[in-house]
């Protein structure tokens, strides 16, 4: 069977140059509302199966990733739910589980989630019949102790969900609850082994970069263009999750020109950082402004000595100008001193909604007293001592997700548990530090440093807004920690160009 696909990918290769061109026309009529999305779903199924069988998987997975990161998530209502952009169409036939397509109720996985399956599958195909297309597989070799922290994390999640169903758990939350926890070991793994040559990681930089601008730029045309002859301002216009890939194209930016003051770099940043840094403004997140500030603290640890004490210097001189700016807009309503309102709210007590996460927080802590050492499993409900605002009238199933989703991962899993999944963040800083340090090329050092500013990111949406369980952060961290870990391998061995 094996051999037999393998022997038809070969001989329909040369139709790749055709067949992504094809697919993005596809997808293009599909976001245009043309009407053909009917007739066009099986053939752009085709069109992605046998474009999957033909094309590197290197590249596979570069166009999964890009078009998964522009895709609207329907689940974090985009837009407010005001306006379909043209990325919304393409998100729901990536993010909808299949069941509600073909009407099969054991399809409860997504339209993404099965081309994660098509793309291992390939690269199985690749692996077993030694094909000269993915070469460059066969040496991404992940080192010792990611391979084993990303097979710690990956069993703990199973165990968790076999431990949960044991204890009368709900099957079909728990399946909400593990999704992307389960799925990022596998995709670390995945872009750790295909993402071997220096090119590939370019090209990964340049994909992040430039769906980032794609998102700003559609968040943007939201809010003068559509949501503008309001008079009540947005509460955000693109999505919750748009702060992680917006604060790691802004520092990616900054970090392509540091690493290589030219021209090009320039205008890149000259064109691009107003773009990212109004849709970061005009989505107001608060949580964004604090990914930033993160940020720049690993760009700062990681800058040389020299650059530090400049940066220290430029720091205490710009203080005073920094806090009559932060006096000034206080209490301003201003859309200029957006930022200032969102640091007002994170120490604000009186804030609702720091009110709520408070209550929501102090819940997880009980809950995860009664079982310290294991948690009580995935399908399972925190218990709500005190209760906050009601909101099971929408949401009934809210007790089995918290905002803050690393006290929730304690309450699921335990201090064992959390220990064995959350290993893989410091072990991936090691392995991302010596990348770093050893780097003899921009690539390699940029994508080490976007690898950092990702489990900042992680981390930081994780503790604030459900960041386990979106999509968004989990492909960013998948791809920078894969590209980082591939980047270690290829400082000991010789470059493959393929």
């Amino acid at each position: 069977m094996i051999t037999a696909i393998a022997a038809i990918a070969r001989r329909t290769r040369p139709a790749e140059l055709l067949l992504w061109p094809a697919i993005g026309l596809s997808l293009l009529l599909v976001a245009a509302g043309t009407g053909l999305v009917a007739p066009l779903v099986p053939l752009l199924v085709l069109g992605v199966v046998i474009a999957l069988f033909t094309a590197p998987v290197r590249h596979s997975a570069l166009v999964v990733l890009g078009v998964g990161i522009i895709a609207d998530y329907p689940g974090e209502h985009p837009m407010m739910n005001r306006w379909r952009s043209p990325s919304l169409p393409i998100g729901e036939l990536l993010y909808t589980n299949l069941h509600v397509f073909t009407k099969i109720e054991a399809m409860r996985f997504s339209g993404l989630e099965l081309l994660f399956i098509l793309l291992g599958l390939v690269m199985f195909v690749r692996l077993m019949t030694d094909d000269p297309l993915d070469r460059t597989v066969d040496q991404g070799a992940l080192p010792g102790p990611m391979k084993g922290a990303l097979a710690l994390w990956l069993g703990t999640v199973i165990m968790l969900e076999m431990y949960g169903l044991a204890r009368h758990g709900d099957f079909r939350n728990s399946l909400w609850q593990l999704r992307q926890l389960f799925w990022f070991p596998i995709l670390a793994a995945l872009f750790g082994k295909v993402l071997t040559t220096t090119r590939s990681r370019l090209w990964l930089l340049r994909t992040v970069l430039i769906a980032a601008c794609i998102r700003a730029l559609e968040g943007i045309y939201f809010y003068f263009a559509v949501f503008e002859p309001s008079p009540v301002r947005p509460a955000y216009v693109t999505t919750h999750s748009d702060s992680v890939l917006t604060v790691l194209a802004i520092l990616l930016g900054i970090m392509v020109f540091v690493s290589r003051p030219c021209r090009t770099h320039l205008v890149l940043n000259l064109i691009g950082q107003p773009i990212l840094l109004s849709a970061l403004v005009l989505n107001n997140r608060r949580i964004a402004f604090v990914s930033l500030l993160g940020g720049l603290l690993a760009m700062l640890t990681l800058s040389p000595p020299a650059a530090r004490a400049a940066v220290r210097r430029i720091a205490v001189m710009a203080l005073p100008l920094l806090l009559i700016f932060v006096a000034v807009g206080w209490n301003s309503k201003s859309g200029l001193f957006r930022p200032v309102a969102s640091l007002r709210s994170v120490l604000d007590k009186d804030n609702r909604s720091n009110q709520t996460r408070d209550i929501e927080n102090y819940n997880l802590i009980r809950t995860l007293k009664h079982q310290p050492l294991f948690g009580s499993g995935f399908g399972q409900v925190y218990e709500e001592n005190v209760r906050a605002d009601r909101v099971d009238q929408f949401m009934a199933n809210y007790r089995y997700i918290a905002h803050n989703s690393v006290l929730w991962l304690f309450s699921v899993s335990g201090w064992i548990g959390f220990t064995s999944i959350w290993l893989t963040l410091p072990v991936g800083i090691l392995i991302i530090l010596r990348v770093y340090e050893g780097a003899s090329g921009m690539v390699d050092r940029v994508t080490a440093f976007g690898a950092l500013v990702a489990i900042v990111c992680f981390v930081v949406q994780a503790w604030g807004d459900m960041g386990l369980q979106s999509w968004m952060a989990t492909l960013l961290l998948a791809g920078f920690m894969g590209g980082a870990v591939a980047a270690h391998g290829s400082m000991s061995r010789p470059e493959v160009t393929a």
